[in-house]
């Protein structure tokens, strides 16, 4: 069993999700291009892509054969120091209500990545619930949720994690596809700013491996606590392509090799063509005929050292670590 650590719940609230599209996320090019390359039509977006989505992904899963389950990321919108939510800085909102149903509809490829803003008031009511409902783990986005993960307002959410064995995945480094809805916010994104969670014993996956420009730091947290891992998710478009070189050559030779996880970051695509001074042309045209863009990313870091047996032993330290069920039947 292969888990993919890092897959996007998205949609426009048409079917009932709870979903909010902000305005400002949809003029931004990230989302026209991803908008063009799913093929998503404009009457989609009014009547059934929430749906069509979750169906795709589950498509896409069961049509790997080697990829058993994909962590579904929800997505929390930003919330103030005082606790209120802001649904004007909140660029995409997917609740967990909707992650719940998502993962209840396709549970044979689903698990659930819920989404939880420590700055809530009902945080660990709202905790609860995802626990209920079997969370897989917790994501956050810093710079686009407004969270600093070193505020003190983080510390009971930490231990909430901590005693509940759910780990935290978080983005690192620079970020490309959401906007910074306040100037300032981008520096929540910085791996540091992690060290709090991770003293205090909470599990942390950094989203990205530290890529692009923090892959040391990655790897000086990876020898310095065995409660920190790495998804390798979006590794291979234009503003990380080069720097996951780096993070490939220096993980077969440290500690790196034994905290990568598998992670796609789907919709977000592998570019292969970017790579093909390195994979040559005839490799290139083998790794572009590849439909499914799951198996695509996978070879592309077969490749690079990294195979499904890798990630696989990895995915069992961390499952491990969790005190959880190595099996697809129970994973949480």
């Amino acid at each position: 069993m292969l888990i993919d650590f890092h897959v996007h719940l998205a949609g426009s609230g048409c079917a009932q999700s709870g979903i909010i599209l902000g305005k400002s996320f949809e003029k931004r090019p990230t989302f026209r291009y991803l908008k063009y390359a799913q093929k998503i039509s404009n009457e989609q977006m009014l009547t059934d892509i929430d749906l069509i989505w979750i169906k795709r992904i589950s498509d896409l899963i069961k049509n790997s054969d080697c990829i058993s389950k994909a962590v579904v990321l929800c997505f929390d919108s930003v919330y103030l120091e005082n606790g209120e939510q802001n649904l004007e800085l909140s660029q995409l909102y997917v609740p967990n209500s909707w992650g719940f149903f998502a993962a209840q509809k396709f549970k044979e490829s689903f698990l659930l990545g819920a989404s939880i803003h420590p700055y809530r008031k009902d945080f660990f009511n709202e905790l609860e619930k995802c626990i209920e409902n079997n969370v897989f783990l917790l994501k956050w986005l810093p710079s686009a949720m407004g969270i600093d993960p070193e505020n003190k307002k983080c510390l009971a959410f930490y231990d909430a994690l901590r005693e509940a064995k759910i780990p935290l995945l978080s983005h690192v480094d620079r970020e490309f596809t959401f906007a910074e809805p306040v100037s300032g916010w981008l520096k929540f994104n910085h791996l540091k700013k992690l060290k709090t969670a991770l003293d205090m014993g909470v599990t942390v996956i950094a989203a990205h491996a530290g890529t692009p420009s923090q892959i040391e730091l990655a790897e000086e947290f990876a020898r310095k606590y065995e409660n920190f891992y790495l998804d390798t998710s979006g590794l291979f478009n234009p503003s990380r392509v080069r720097s996951a070189i780096r993070l490939f050559r220096l993980a077969q030779k440290s500690v790196l090799k034994e905290r990568l996880l598998f992670g796609t970051d789907w919709p977000v695509p592998a570019f292969p063509l970017l790579l093909i001074d390195k994979t040559g042309i005839a490799l290139y045209k083998e790794i572009s005929k590849i439909a499914n863009p799951f198996l695509r990313d996978l070879r592309l870091k077969e490749f690079f050292g990294f195979n499904i047996d890798g990630f696989k032993k990895n995915q069992e330290r961390l499952l491990t670590l969790l005190d959880r069920s190595h099996t697809e039947e129970v994973l949480t």
